[in-house]
């Protein structure tokens, strides 16, 4: 299959919406799947960026003082209650895990890969949306996400807050996407959507001129 043939679809969303649930269906239609927060985690073992975060915000961010170990979660209470401090982090991390996904992006391209999704959170914020070909933004009502975050995750409604003030305000995140994608019907219910848009994208990335 050609370069030109490959579809690159944008996974995002509200937080506990089920986005990384949704990107998985896409396996279904035969995508791969990028996958931004394992993506983060990789560039955050990187030598030179750990010594860049340790010089900002102090050793207290290494996991049991091991110097080639950041302790995430300290991390995020740091970064998320400081904007400068997550300006900081984001300059650092960003621009490196979009190199990752160029050329992740790239080799499934080479590979004949006929669908790659990018599973990313914060895919508008971080300007990510502009490797995709289509971006679907799922959604659910803010009391369902709830109470899968306090199943999940044991979240409270301060810490859902907390991190959505980190974020875009939803209009502004669906105003980047295709459509958005509601996802409180059956898995059956929500696979079988992504199989029409699979199959409407494919067609229309098959007609000259059309994406």
């Amino acid at each position: 299959m050609s370069e030109k043939q490959s579809i690159v679809i944008g996974v995002t969303g509200s937080i506990g919406a089920g986005k990384s649930f949704v990107a998985q269906l896409f396996t279904e239609q035969g995508a791969v799947v990028i996958d931004a927060d394992r993506v983060g985690h990789e560039v955050l073992q990187d030598r030179e960026v750990i010594e860049s975060l340790v010089e900002r915000f102090g050793d207290r961010i290494l996991k049991d003082g091991d110097p080639g170990n950041i302790d995430r979660r300290v991390l995020g209470r740091i970064v998320f209650g400081d904007p400068d401090s997550m300006r900081k982090l984001e300059e650092l991390v960003h621009p490196r895990m979009r190199r990752r996904f160029e050329k992740r992006i790239a080799e499934e391209r080479e590979r004949g890969k006929r669908l790659i999704v990018l599973d990313a959170a914060i895919l508008a914020e971080a300007g990510w949306d502009d490797l995709c070909d289509h971006v679907v933004a799922v959604d659910a009502p803010r009391a369902i996400r709830l109470e899968r975050l306090r199943s999940n995750r044991s979240w409270t409604d301060e810490e859902l807050t907390r991190r959505e003030a980190a974020q875009w305000p939803l209009d502004r995140k669906w105003a980047r996407a295709d459509l958005v994608l509601e996802n409180v019907g059956s898995k059956d219910e929500v696979s079988r959507r992504i199989a029409r848009l699979v199959e409407d994208w494919s067609a229309r990335a098959n007609r000259p001129g059309e994406r």
